[in-house]
């Protein structure tokens, strides 16, 4: 499935010939000039292959894993194919009808005093093939056609948004890794100034207030240790249950890069902007559902038109009578001509509907694409934004890990005691949270620019699932 097989569909929906209604013309997306900060400056990568960018095998495996049999692909497929088999009925009408009939028949006739008893069997084949004069089923086949497609771009937009939210997800499980971590040190920290406090208390060094104090600090580290720990719990439930995978498997596959953030190529999308609306899924969409109520219309006014049928048939009869029988071979061809003359308003009004339909599948299109617009542009605003945070954030960590260093050097020496060693401990521990996390806010970042481009679905393979139902 690709730009140019959607381009294709649109075509064959402006070729109408002469049928009537009016013919469909393909909407060029208005390519806007982005207004928002560019990120970077470096070159455009496949989007196609986004997450290989992040170089985590792992997540691009678990993104893999979760297409084989996740509900939402499979709903998406299920109207997938139901659009397939309307689209086939609809094209069958550009063909002749052939059935097999049969029949037995058994009749009394009397006459006065005289009685007749007849027995007629018959077989045959009847065959009728409408014309389309004005192009009602051409319409028709249109419409089913363009709604077909329009599925198929609805399941590629189903995997984009499944591949964005595992992604993300495991972003968040592999930061609160990094955030427990962290924890646990902060809490061995405030667990050793509480020590170190009862024994300064014990020697007359310090305050019942410093111990109450430092005791306060150890529980605020033992509960959002715990807190951390329920917190990493319920994301590794959400990615559980979005990938099928059983928990211990997924648990094993999580522990080789535990509490490791993926780290994102830097990509300039300035130069994608020039087709980023064309290739969204939804824009995609929203143009089919308008170019097939464009059809709905044609077909509706080609109802208000004559219609002419050929009929013909083929029977062999036999005849049975008064211990006689015949066989009588019969045949008739012909057309047949129907004139619609009065409906009570029904017809017109069908041709009012499709218009209104359509009218409506215009102004969806066109607010599809604004939101398109706004979309691209959050997500570059919000991609910069993330990227000087996470910047300022990673100068903030090291200006305090050399803090923290001077503090340990000046320990070891003798200069310094150790609760002012495990004060600059805390400070570098979380300095370095809140690193970790504006660090996954810059991937999430990446994974919402990557739904907002259409995730380079146009380019994508399709699982085995889509190729072996294309193979049907």
């Amino acid at each position: 499935m690709n730009m140019s097989r959607i381009g294709l569909v649109l075509t064959a929906l402006a070729l109408a010939g002469c049928a009537v209604g009016p013919d469909y013309q393909h909407h060029e997306v208005e390519q806007p000039q982005w207004h928002s900060a560019v990120p970077h400056g470096g070159k455009v990568e496949d989007l196609s292959k986004w997450w290989e960018q992040l170089h985590d095998p792992l997540l691009s495996k678990l993104i893999l894993d979760t297409e084989q049999g996740n509900p939402t692909l499979d709903m998406a497929l299920a109207k997938l194919n139901e659009a397939r088999a309307i689209e086939t009925a609809s094209t069958g009408v550009y063909y002749p009808t052939l059935s097999l009939g049969a029949s037995s028949t058994r009749s009394r006739m009397a006459f006065g005093q005289q009685v007749f008893v007849q027995t007629n069997n018959k077989v045959g084949f009847d065959a009728s093939w409408e014309l389309d004069l004005f192009g009602k089923n051409r319409r028709t086949a249109q419409a089913a056609q363009a709604r077909f497609t329009a599925s198929e771009v609805s399941w590629h937009d189903a995997r984009i948004s499944l591949a964005a939210e595992v992604a993300d997800v495991y972003v968040e499980l592999r930061q609160c890794e990094a955030g427990l971590a962290t924890a646990e040190q902060s809490k061995h920290s405030r667990a050793t100034v509480r020590e170190l406090t009862d024994l300064k208390t014990g020697a007359g060094l310090a305050s019942p207030m410093d111990a109450a104090r430092a005791q306060v600090g150890e529980a605020e580290g033992d509960s959002a240790y715990s807190a951390k720990q329920g917190e990493c719990a319920r994301v590794f439930n959400r990615l559980t249950a979005l990938t099928g995978i059983d928990r211990d498997t997924l648990t094993t596959r999580l522990a080789e890069k535990n509490g490791q953030i993926p780290q994102p190529d830097e990509t300039d999308v300035s130069s994608v902007a020039a087709h980023a609306l064309s290739q969204r899924p939804d824009v995609a969409i929203a143009e089919l559902n308008l170019a097939a109520a464009s059809a709905d219309i044609g077909a509706s006014k080609a109802a208000m038109y004559p219609s002419l049928t050929l009929l013909g048939s083929v029977a062999s009869n036999h005849i049975s009578q008064g211990g006689r029988s015949a066989v009588v071979p019969t045949w008739s061809f012909g057309p047949s001509l129907s004139i619609p003359l009065f409906s009570g308003g029904r017809a017109s009004a069908n041709v009012d509907a499709a218009q209104a339909r359509y009218d409506y599948a215009q102004a969806s299109y066109q607010k599809t694409v604004r939101e398109a617009v706004r979309n691209v542009e959050d997500s570059l605003v919000r991609l910069n934004v993330a990227n000087d945070r996470a910047k300022s954030a990673h100068q903030a960590q090291d200006r305090y890990q050399q803090l923290f260093n001077a503090t340990q050097a000046r320990y070891d020496t003798g200069l310094s005691n150790r609760m002012a060693l495990e004060d600059a401990r805390r400070v570098w521990l979380q300095s370095q949270d809140n690193a970790a996390a504006l660090e996954r806010e810059r991937v999430s970042s990446w994974i919402a620019l990557y739904k907002a481009l259409g995730g380079g679905w146009e380019r994508a393979a399709r699982t085995d699932k889509l190729a072996e139902n294309d193979s049907k």
